[in-house]
């Protein structure tokens, strides 16, 4: 049996890595996981006015819920920038952070390969994407994301 899961089941446990007292405790994780998806809900209220904007466009192109999801992706967070990257290649995020403001990655993408993307670092969120099956906005924001009805 691996370390890993042996830690796993004991919970908290204090090791040493390079020298520096390390605590890997998964129950904590959990918790602080859990609060980042809850944080999701404040970024998607921030930006509701563009969800609205981007939920017309969905029924003016005739797009379905199968089809398309709407993206609030925070282009700093460790996860949303790589995806901001592969969304909209080349943009000059730098732009909006000299204006003293956030960047965010807002617009209609392709559900599956946003499935696909969500699979890589947020199985939670990615499987409920499967499993839903109206119009998704798919937050990524605070290390995590989050799955909204839109």
């Amino acid at each position: 049996m691996s370390t890993q899961g042996k830690n796993s089941r004991m919970g908290a446990v204090v090791r040493e890595i390079n020298g520096q007292l390390v605590l890997d405790d998964p129950d904590a994780m959990a918790v602080i996981n859990t609060v980042n998806k809850l944080n999701c809900q404040a970024t998607l209220e921030m930006n509701a006015d563009r969800v609205k904007h981007f939920q017309n466009r969905l029924t003016e192109r005739g797009l379905t819920a199968d089809q398309a999801v709407i993206v609030v992706i925070k282009v700093d967070d460790i996860h949303g920038g790589p995806l901001a990257e592969i969304l909209m290649p080349g943009y000059d995020w730098q732009s909006i952070r000299d204006k003293g403001e956030v960047p965010f990655a807002r617009g209609i993408a392709e559900r599956n390969g946003i499935e696909e993307a969500l699979d890589t670092f947020d199985k939670e969120a990615a499987a409920k994407l499967h499993g839903m099956k109206d119009t998704a906005v798919v937050v990524v924001d605070y290390g995590v994301a989050e799955i909204f009805a839109a």
